[in-house]
């Protein structure tokens, strides 16, 4: 018996002996197809198994909801920017309150998305970047912001956002 292009030893062939005791050969599964539970076995193999989908009649899909249709839109960088601002340069207690203004003014004037960029930092770590989340939850502005998320690569990656405001109301 070869291995690898050489003759096996004795040793070798010893230990492959036990190896080999220690082995079940699996069923022949072509042979016990009928008594096969199928459900039990997609079961034993745990989350992880992947099942095509069926063949659909329908020619598009339909977003569920709302916010499905802009994640997808978000993450291919198709967003519809109608306002800019740009805190580089600034320093946090300057940045808030400019951040603070631009929602305002651009909720006001009925805009959906404003771009703001913060900036990166140093390894990711900028400041105005860190801090943006907590600005953008503040009670003074949240009532009017739908959702935020972080811009893609053309708008600047991570060192910028998109926030996406809610529809005036009409007051009475």
């Amino acid at each position: 018996m070869k291995k690898g292009g050489r003759e096996l030893t004795a040793e070798d062939r010893a230990i492959w002996k036990r190896v080999t005791r220690t082995v079940t050969p699996k069923p022949d599964y072509a042979q016990k197809q009928e008594s096969v539970d199928f459900a039990k076995m997609l079961q034993a193999r745990g989350p992880y198994m992947r099942v095509t989908p069926q063949a659909s009649s329908v020619k598009s899909q339909r977003y569920k909801t709302v916010e499905e249709a802009q994640d997808k839109r978000v993450r291919r960088g198709r967003v519809d920017i109608e306002r800019r601002i740009d805190l580089h340069d600034m320093t946090r207690d300057q940045a808030r309150p400019a951040l603070f203004n631009a929602v305002r003014a651009a909720y006001a004037r009925g805009e959906k998305c404003l771009l703001v960029i913060t900036g990166k930092g140093l390894r990711l770590n900028g400041v105005l970047r860190q801090t943006f989340p907590n600005w953008i939850n503040a009670d003074e502005i949240r009532p009017m912001i739908a959702s935020y998320a972080q811009s893609h690569i053309r708008h600047g990656g991570t060192g910028a956002w998109y926030v996406f405001l809610k529809r005036k109301t009409a007051t009475k």
